[in-house]
């Protein structure tokens, strides 16, 4: 029963640093830009998160790349939150791929 009740406890504290992560990267490409680069900041809460934008390539694709006109680019993002849970410094990180607009040659 305490090895549930303990799980139980450590999946709540994993809430609120993965709504942090889960926001920060919906708003990417959305209401913060998508452009090649990281920023960090820390909520009120002491959550710190850090983004991370960079050129997504697949060295396995055959076809063309975000370097021809055209062609939209391919990013990674990543989205890493870390907070102190119970003294213990704990962190996460999200990935995702973003496609951006395509672009006018």
């Amino acid at each position: 029963m305490r090895t549930g009740l303990a799980s139980a406890s450590r999946s709540a504290a994993l809430e609120p640093p993965l709504a942090v992560a889960e926001a920060k990267l919906a708003a990417v490409g959305v209401t913060e830009p998508l452009a090649l680069g990281a920023s960090a900041g820390e909520e009120k809460s002491g959550i710190r998160w850090r983004v991370a934008i960079e050129d997504y390539r697949d060295d396995g694709f055959d076809g063309p790349s975000g370097d021809v006109p055209g062609v939209p680019r391919l990013y990674r993002v990543r989205v890493t939150v870390s907070w102190l849970q119970g003294g213990a410094p704990r962190s996460l990180s999200l990935d995702s791929l973003r496609l951006e607009s395509a672009r006018r040659p």
